[in-house]
């Protein structure tokens, strides 16, 4: 890979047709859930992300923002 190619950014596409798949069950996602986890001392500190359909987990995150891309 050239350096050229390297400082090149890629492109981020808004697509609204599409819906992203779990890649767990390979059900499409129309939309995800998320909680706090619970520990033993008390509710964690981040979110857990997860599948609708098999609940499981999609990822972690210390703090939690509205993405909304312009």
């Amino acid at each position: 890979m050239s350096a050229r190619e390297m400082s090149v950014p890629c492109a981020v596409v808004r697509r609204e047709d599409l819906v992203p798949l779990c890649p767990h069950c390979e059900t499409e996602l129309p939309e995800t859930y998320m909680r706090r986890p619970r520990g033993r001392f008390g509710i964690g500190r981040g979110f857990v992300f997860f599948g609708p359909h098999c609940r499981k987990v999609l990822g972690f995150a210390a703090q939690w923002y509205p993405f909304i891309p312009g």
